[in-house]
């Protein structure tokens, strides 16, 4: 893309020409709405303001606007002036986004206009305050970098150690949507709900990007509450509805009033393995089947399972037009899951990190390992990262769980490596058990050792009310494996 031209704004400006009043966001928790007409105006007044505090062609914005039309609005705002965005989480605190403004050498933050406190380094003379009390202030004192050809620094999730920043560019980002709303058969004319976090690739590549791509609205929320999805669903008429596995789990466990919306037909659950059992309890309950959507920051969308039938295969569907995804063997690592596209990223923003080999053959070596089955459908196997070495033997967590699942009485299970002084590592399961239940250790251990290989038993079990998520709807490993310490060290 040549400096000052962008695809996403010409985009827009067609879809803001041909239906300027037609509304585009929806935002029921502050009775309003934001017309095509009104985010391309906000979009001007927001490139305006940056520009006079000095963001201009490769400078970073980072910006914690979160499930906001602001959000939506500052991204063209930066295409305008192709500069980069970075989203971070609404509920980031002020000394987070400074360390990563420093980190990251950013020009600019903006956040709620509460979040800010006196710092020398921000420029609080020249900050303005944007719509919805947002404020956006230049930084001092901070090194800035440019990041010229990105239009998006998108952050992983740090499970395996610090965040990291894809460098992202507007023709990968814009490769990336067109692929997942072919794929996911979402129209102009969808109204999609948004729930997740619009700060995290998931939901900034299926639901921001859609609004500017083909103008396809979308009901904005803060937060899950199930009460007010069903009741923005009917409301809007929205048909599709992109979640994470917790979301589609707590509609099992707990009773809805009025049943499914009878709108909301086309739903999707990435962030986090899927369990089959759900998806057919789900299909079983309200005649609608969840699909698995598999992607990474660094790739953007990867598989789709499409199919409408429930077969109970657990898999994450056949790999997205355009998409090649290779299994590659190396040590004691089989399948481990590389993908080329052209969505994929350039790199990582540190430039010399070591993290930077996983992109390698036109592509990005994944963390996550997988297998085809007989029908070309990817199913993922566990985590290069996660993998519980027993005394010199590789056991792959997902493994245990599975067998763990299948126990009578056990509601949910994860696993997770602790600390052995005679083996190195041991395998340590964390049990839901069904309500009203009671299940024994030794009743545990027994049913893996008649299931699993010696070395493969939890050697201890942790029984735990509920599975720890994060926001983002991906197990909490922090969590768990702080869970886990407190029992060892008791």
């Amino acid at each position: 893309m040549a400096a000052g031209v962008s695809d996403l704004v010409t985009r827009f400006s067609l879809i803001r020409k041909s239906a300027p009043d037609r509304t585009l966001i929806h935002l029921p928790a502050a009775g309003g709405e934001w017309s095509a007409d009104d985010l391309w105006h906000a979009h001007q007044r927001y490139s305006d303001r940056l520009a006079k505090i000095g963001v201009g062609h490769g400078d970073l914005v980072i910006s914690a606007a979160g499930n906001s039309a602001a959000s939506v609005a500052l991204l063209l705002a930066c295409r305008a002036l192709d500069a980069a965005m970075m989203p971070v989480d609404a509920g980031a605190a002020h000394t987070e986004l400074l360390a990563l403004a420093e980190r990251f050498g950013a020009t600019a933050l903006l956040a709620p206009d509460t979040s800010f406190a006196p710092d020398p380094r921000l420029d609080g003379d020249r900050a303005a305050v944007l719509d919805a009390g947002l404020r956006v202030s230049p930084t001092l004192e901070i090194e800035r970098r440019s990041f010229a050809g990105s239009a998006v620094l998108k952050l992983t999730s740090g499970s395996t150690g610090t965040a990291k920043a894809t460098l992202t560019s507007e023709a990968q980002l814009v490769a990336d949507s067109a692929r997942i709303l072919a794929a996911m058969k979402i129209r102009p004319s969808d109204v999609q709900l948004a729930t997740i976090p619009v700060s995290h690739a998931y939901g900034f590549g299926n639901l921001i990007l859609p609004v500017l791509l083909q103008g396809t609205a979308v009901v904005l929320r803060d937060s899950f509450v199930p009460q007010q999805l069903q009741a923005d669903a009917r409301r809007f008429g929205a048909r599709v509805f992109q979640g994470v596995p917790f979301m589609f789990q707590f509609f099992l466990s707990t009773p809805l009033a009025g049943g499914w919306p009878s709108s909301l037909a086309s739903l999707f659950s990435a962030g986090a393995p899927l369990p089959a059992a759900t998806v057919r309890a789900f299909h079983e309950r309200f005649g609608v089947k969840i699909h698995s959507f598999y992607g990474t920051t660094e790739t953007g969308g990867i598989s789709l399972d499409e199919d409408d039938e429930v077969d109970g295969g657990g898999t994450v569907g056949r790999p997205l037009p355009g998409v090649t995804v290779t299994l590659r063997n190396e040590e004691d690592v089989i399948g481990r899951i590389h993908v080329a596209s052209t969505a994929v990223a350039t790199g990582y923003s540190d430039v010399g990190r070591r993290a930077d080999d996983a992109f390698v053959d036109g592509g990005f070596l994944t963390g996550d390992c997988g297998a085809f089955d007989g029908k070309g459908r990817l199913t993922l196997s566990g985590r290069v990262s996660s993998f519980v070495n027993v005394a010199g033997q590789k056991v792959r967590p997902d493994e245990v769980e599975e067998v763990l699942r299948t126990m009578p009485g056990i509601a949910d299970a994860r696993v997770v490596g602790a600390d052995d002084p005679s083996r190195g590592e041991q395998i340590v399961a964390c049990v839901v058990a069904e309500p009203e239940g009671s299940i024994a250790e030794l009743a545990v251990r027994r049913f893996c050792a008649a299931r699993l290989a010696p070395h493969k038993v939890p050697r201890t079990i942790v029984f735990v009310g509920a599975i720890p998520v994060t926001p983002r709807g991906k197990i909490d490993r922090a969590a768990l494996e702080g869970i886990v310490r407190a029992r060892l060290t008791v």
